[in-house]
């Protein structure tokens, strides 16, 4: 992780004009801070002094990106009394509209945790509504203390966001103070849209050598806080230098929340991708690029094919058929594993896209000495000559069987031997259930949503800002060889059940597969079991319609299945316990993989 990665702010406490704003934030070598937007104002006294205005010009144009207004919220605002509710609301508007008219960095007010909130839910709608059209981006910070001894945070929260319809302009931040709930509740934030933390002095103490330090369990509340990109923001009112080089020395030594390596999910973090099809599209160049730098997923295939040769080595040439070979990548196992192993191999390379010849057949003339027989033709269709008594394919997705593996597997099962191997010799999908309002926002935002059919299709996503409810149980498991061809393959249907540890809001569902590759040979993005250092996969995520609320000691029940016809393979997806919702994808009318 880079320090340049994460941005440090000041909470001033009091009225402060611009000038000593700004040099606190170069002395204290800050990229923002948080400003009463009475600061703001345009004063008599302050317009005699241009350095000290709002509207001098080194602000207007350098530094009103780094300032958080601060907006009071009117006490009144949702008062029953029309006269009092009116006189609040014009006030709470005229603060969004100067801190608008300056162009601040975004606009924070306190949420309040007692009593309705249905004006200000209105008027912040609103507000946002009649910027849409502008050049100027109005963006809202709700702050929440972690901690109230007079309600729940998370549920105010919770229903303030469920309430608000431009949610995308609608952040979280979150006080912390001396005292923290439990681990578990504090982890079900990592599924809100938290943009910053903001830590009182009060939470920090001196240690020996005079240097303020944090608890252990705050240590690890903000490295998670790390991870899903969120700013620092120090609330005091003295000199808070000692306490930036700390924290700054906490992000230095953060670790990663998924097993991923950080510099390869750089920049994928919660981003939506759409499953791949090899079948129906052919891969690109980068894509197979990028996968044959996996350092893992190659290594551990070399030790099963490895494995598989010595138990068929009999003093006869092994015959080994990599379908679907993309650019050779198993090949070049394959190959080495034969070597090591002193084993003489045939090999045949099966590859259907046309584009990937070129690679295959560079490869065979200056690596492999033309000892590999490439074929251009889907796995499916393709009649050899002979059979083989080991088969080795990567046709795995994100979710196990989504690249459509068995399918092609069972057809080309018909060309390896009775007593032949497949590489892999099985794999199992997962499911897991997951809150994350901002997979539910990015998804909502996404345009042509007839029906909603965007929240009835899977996507690929390297999960980030995700709170998990509960670890992932195993759904489908597939064999390779099977037994009987004559049975279906591609329908399933199943269920698991979860029980729910703490109140949460379910958003949809983090899929994942683990395969065994051959004997002990396994990979998996199961993130219990996770092969490390290994980047190949995503994981998968079905999404949800409608959010659920789930609630302490209630039992989660989702149905899913796979489904199929002569041309298409299709999951459909539901809650059953503790609430019925809708079957998504119901006859993959909005997703579907062509076979």
């Amino acid at each position: 992780m880079s320090i340049k990665d994460v941005r440090f702010g000041f909470n001033f406490l009091a009225d402060t004009n611009v000038l000593t704003c700004m040099q606190s934030i170069k002395e204290w070598e800050l990229t923002f801070a948080c400003l009463p937007v009475s600061s703001l104002r345009l004063k008599s006294t302050s317009l005699l002094d241009s350095t000290c205005t709002v509207m001098n010009p080194k602000f207007c144009q350098q530094w009103c990106h780094c300032i958080v207004a601060k907006i009071p919220l009117p006490i009144n605002i949702d008062s029953s009394v029309e006269t009092i509710r009116l006189e609040n609301q014009k006030s709470f508007i005229q603060d969004i509209s100067w801190a608008t008219f300056l162009n601040v960095y975004s606009i924070m007010f306190e949420l309040p945790l007692q009593g309705d909130f249905i004006n200000l839910v209105r008027l912040l709608d609103n507000q946002i509504d009649a910027y849409q059209s502008s050049a100027v981006l109005i963006q809202f910070w709700a702050l929440v203390p972690v901690v109230n001894l007079r309600t729940h945070p998370w549920k105010k929260w919770t229903k303030f966001i469920s309430s608000i319809r431009n949610i995308n302009q609608m952040k979280l931040v979150l006080k912390i103070g001396t005292e923290l709930p439990s681990s578990e509740e504090l982890d079900r934030w990592l599924g809100e849209p938290v943009t910053a933390l903001i830590i009182d002095k009060s939470a920090f103490s001196i240690n020996k050598k005079g240097h303020p330090v944090l608890s252990k369990s705050h240590q690890e509340f903000i490295k998670k806080m790390f991870n899903i990109g969120c700013q620092i923001i120090i609330s005091a009112s003295s000199h808070i230098q000692k306490h930036v080089n700390y924290l700054s020395y906490l992000y230095r030594n953060t670790t990663s929340l998924t097993p991923y390596s950080s510099d390869f999910i750089s920049g994928f973090e919660d981003y939506l991708q759409t499953p791949l099809q090899p079948l129906k599209q052919n891969l690109q160049s980068y894509v197979y690029e990028t996968f044959e730098q996996d350092p893992i997923k190659y290594y551990q295939y070399e030790r099963a094919i490895s494995k598989a040769l010595i138990d068929k080595f009999d003093d006869k040439e092994l015959i080994v058929f990599v379908v679907g070979a993309g650019r050779g990548p198993l090949v070049n196992s394959t190959l080495r594993a034969a070597k090591d192993a002193d084993i003489k191999v045939k090999v045949w390379a099966v590859e259907k896209n046309e584009n990937a010849l070129p690679s295959l057949l560079y490869k065979n003339k200056e690596n492999w000495d033309n000892c590999v027989t490439i074929i251009n033709k889907d796995m499916r269709l393709w009649k050899p000559s002979e059979k083989c008594d080991i088969l080795v394919s990567e046709l795995l997705g994100s979710f196990g069987d989504n690249e459509l593996s068995p399918e092609c597997l069972d057809g080309a099962q018909n060309y390896l031997k009775t007593d032949g191997i497949s590489i892999p010799s099985s794999y199992t999908s997962f499911l897991s259930p997951v809150q994350s309002r901002k997979l539910h926002s990015e998804i909502s935002s996404i345009r042509k949503n007839r029906d909603n059919c965007n929240f009835q299709k899977p996507y690929i996503v390297q999960l980030n800002n995700v709170y998990t409810i509960a670890k992932a149980k195993p759904l489908f498991t597939f064999h390779h060889p099977r037994k009987n061809l004559e049975e279906n393959n591609s329908n399933k249907d199943g269920f698991l059940t979860f029980n729910i540890s703490q109140d949460c809001i379910l958003h949809g569902f983090a899929g994942y597969f683990e395969t065994i590759l051959y004997k002990d040979v396994k990979l998996s993005i199961v993130p219990e079991t996770f092969s490390e250092g290994m980047f190949s996969w995503f994981p998968a995520y079905f999404p949800l319609i409608k959010p659920t609320l789930l609630r302490k000691g209630e039992e989660l029940q989702i149905n899913f299945w796979r489904c199929s016809t002569k041309f298409k393979v299709w999951y459909e997806w539901c809650v059953a316990k503790p609430y019925q919702s809708v079957i998504h994808n119901i006859n993959g009318e909005m997703y579907f993989m062509s076979l």
